[in-house]
């Protein structure tokens, strides 16, 4: 099918780095397993050593004050509160973390959080909504949901969570890390408040990207992904991303792994196999939904820049290769089936890509359903 646009997938978590494409063949469209995550392996190393340096560096840093408040504490608590002992100790070794960690991160953060940036991720959501299929009374909804979503930092994160005074949640763990050096991002809500949070540890290889461009591009795909989250399955029902999960769920089920809920549904409730392979699907709606409206996204945003074939690849390159290798867990797809069939086989990427598809039999599936390429 012939497209106007390039369409970017979105990842959970990815890495932030820029990788050059030199030639207008796109070394994507041919084998994407291969350029983004065997070409970049190398790369991904040098910045997990990095990032252990840098864990290291904080950590140091943290017992050395805490150390003093953690001896002024026990001369305050008895011995034989040594259970109270133990998660007042916890508690001042992770606020000393948390301090350490936010002197040292605080500006990589700017590239998701400076207004500028969250103006153009709105308006891109915004603009991703308007072009969707959705009728006009869905459209207002899910644009008036994400007007109120708030992008995040770390440092806010803690203080609207409360994790500095909460040594259970400090001992269960933040979802960025108690140092924030956990390659992760997230959607949620804290007290009522639509959040979206790209943790540290994503954004730390940023650093090493001199071009402000260049780290818009390698974050934009995952903040719209999270962004997304706040307008899935999961806060409006499946009925409206029927067409997207049918297509997946009928050509794709047999890259999904069930769930213990989903193999006990297909065993005892499922009406027949149709049902059961819907059932795996929505298991992993949420994060299906999320890359597709990551898709959208990244898809106006390589229209509005007019990027190259070299560019694209670049950009699909950086924003997906922290997916290599990941699992299934029952929710989130393996890496190998994003980078590989939903990002591969998607038609505007195809069609941009000048993709040769002859070798592809399945049909592609966008939020308006199954397209043939």
């Amino acid at each position: 099918m012939k497209s106007k646009t390039l369409v970017l997938a979105c990842a959970l978590t990815a890495a932030s780095f820029s990788f050059n494409a030199f030639s207008q063949d796109s070394a994507v469209c041919a084998d994407p397993l291969q350029k983004i995550c065997k070409d970049t392996e190398g790369l991904r190393a040098q910045r997990e050593v990095y990032i252990s340096k840098l864990k290291s560096e904080i950590a140091a840093e943290a017992d050395r004050n805490a150390a003093p408040k953690i001896e002024e504490m026990k001369k305050k608590i008895s011995r034989i509160h040594f259970i109270k002992r133990a998660i007042e100790s916890f508690k001042i070794k992770n606020r000393e973390t948390m301090a350490s960690a936010k002197k040292r991160i605080g500006d990589i953060e700017t590239v998701v959080t400076n207004p500028a940036n969250v103006a153009l991720l709105k308006s891109y959501m915004r603009q991703a909504i308007d072009e969707s299929h959705f009728n006009d009374a869905t459209k207002e909804n899910f644009k008036a949901i994400q007007s109120t979503v708030l992008i995040g930092n770390f440092a806010d994160f803690i203080e609207r969570s409360g994790l500095e005074d909460d040594a259970l949640g400090q001992l269960l763990g933040s979802p960025c890390g108690a140092d924030g050096m956990v390659a992760n991002a997230f959607a949620t809500t804290i007290k009522d408040q639509r959040y979206v949070l790209i943790c540290p540890g994503f954004l730390i290889a940023l650093s090493q990207t001199a071009s402000p461009k260049e780290r818009l591009n390698s974050v934009l795909q995952a903040v719209s992904h999270e962004m997304g989250h706040h307008i899935d399955n999961s806060q409006v029902g499946n009925e409206l991303y029927k067409p997207y999960l049918s297509c997946l769920s009928e050509n794709y089920v047999d890259k999904f792994n069930s769930t213990d809920e989903d193999k006990k549904y297909c065993k005892k409730t499922a009406k027949d196999a149709a049902d059961c392979n819907l059932k795996i699907t929505t298991s992993h709606a949420g994060e299906l939904i999320a890359d597709a409206w990551g898709i959208k996204v990244l898809n106006i945003h390589a229209r509005t820049e007019a990027m190259s074939i070299p560019q694209a690849d670049s950009m699909l390159t950086s924003s997906w290769a922290s997916l290599c290798n990941t699992g299934d867990e029952g929710i989130h797809p393996t890496g190998d089936f994003r980078i590989g069939t939903l990002l591969r086989t998607n038609p505007d990427i195809s069609d941009y890509l000048s993709c040769n598809n002859s070798s592809i039999t399945r049909p592609a599936c966008a939020l308006e359903g199954a397209v043939n390429l």
